[in-house]
């Protein structure tokens, strides 16, 4: 079980390309409606992910 800063981190991976993503972390938060997949690979942010990630993750939120 993830803890909500683990939340954040897996969400930011994500999100940075200068970060690397965890393996079957977006599997994880899918589960908890925090991510959702892509059709070309890999996992989006949902709503509730960004909110999660608040101003951490503004910077990468597209417009």
């Amino acid at each position: 079980m993830m803890t909500d800063p683990e939340r954040v981190e897996a969400l930011l991976d994500m999100v940075d390309p200068a970060r690397a993503t965890s393996p079957g972390r977006g599997s994880e938060l899918a589960v908890l409606g925090l991510a959702v997949a892509r059709s070309k690979g890999g996992y989006q942010p949902t709503n509730a992910g960004w909110v999660l990630m608040g101003n951490r993750g503004r910077a990468f939120q597209p417009n």
